[in-house]
């Protein structure tokens, strides 16, 4: 079997990590590739996160459905995106595995070129209430055509799996299993649901309006939307609107407050629209 050739480690990679690493160990995390450093910049988002309280730099249409999906999950407390592994152990799997290391060619020198850091996509912390602890999931994000020959070369899907098992290693020598997400794997309702729920959600909650106002709220759509399914939300929210004293544009803020908090037990799965009418989780199951 021919042993691949790996690229070499530079001095300033390494001093470059190490001091990533550093900060991240001491709680200032950012990613190590920023979206003003990406190649990407047509497609990449810088959002902000009501849960981690910082901005997330995302390079793909993709990763910001995953960053939604997982932002919303209850047991979610952190998320941190284009985390960066030690470079030297994922050189070291990429030996054992006889595959080639990612590297800089626009950096090469002749036939020496030098290794690139390798980063996971999300590395999520998760609170597990059926164990009372903390634990770490990472996630790599690739478009369903990417791993596909359908779409790509052989030799570029052969080459996407190989940088995968190599990240796969790494994280399954700590005991942590990647998780693969595709587009495929992501309700694409919710994720339109998610993104634009979810506008409000800081504004309402930090607001003095969620309390007494809320709670009446939630009780006159809850019960306008079972009796009335048939209507659109529009009219909804004009009749809460009318019986609560204010205006629709505060009647449809609280509304994507309550149902992105899952307070208002609408089912996210189903496309929601002003003008349509709006499925709940209980009508859903009954059909």
């Amino acid at each position: 079997m021919k042993i691949v050739k790996q690229p070499y480690i530079t001095n300033y990679e390494l001093r470059k990590l190490e001091k990533h690493l550093k900060k991240i160990k001491n709680g200032e995390y950012e990613p190590y590739i920023t979206v003003r450093r990406s190649n990407s910049v047509g497609l990449s988002h810088i959002v902000f996160s009501h849960k981690t309280k910082r901005c997330h730099h995302l390079f793909s249409l993709g990763e910001l459905a995953l960053f939604f999906h997982l932002e919303h999950d209850p047991e979610v407390l952190d998320i941190q995106e284009q985390y960066p592994l030690p470079i030297n152990e994922t050189l070291e799997w990429a030996k054992h595995l006889n595959y080639r290391h990612p590297a800089k060619y626009k950096e090469r020198d002749g036939k020496d070129i030098p290794a690139a850091t390798m980063t996971t996509d999300f590395v999520v912390t998760l609170y597990d209430a059926t164990r009372d602890q903390l634990g770490i999931q990472p996630y790599n994000y690739k478009p369903s055509s990417a791993l596909s020959t359908e779409f790509e070369s052989p030799q570029k899907v052969t080459r996407t799996q190989q940088k995968f098992k190599i990240e796969e290693m790494y994280w399954g020598h700590y005991n942590h299993y990647l998780t693969q997400i595709t587009d495929e794997d992501l309700n694409p309702n919710k994720t339109y649901n998610l993104q634009w729920l979810r506008e409000t959600y800081h504004h309402v909650r930090e607001s003095q309006i969620e309390g007494p106002l809320c709670e009446g709220m939630l009780n006159t759509l809850t019960e306008s939307l079972i009796n009335a399914s048939e209507k659109t939300l529009k009219q909804h929210l004009n009749h809460a609107s009318l019986v609560h004293d204010v205006t629709e544009l505060a009647a449809l803020e609280i509304f994507q407050h309550l149902a992105y908090s899952g307070q208002l037990d609408v089912d996210l799965n189903e496309r929601i629209e002003v003008f349509r009418p709006v499925m709940m989780i209980s009508q859903h199951d009954e059909n």
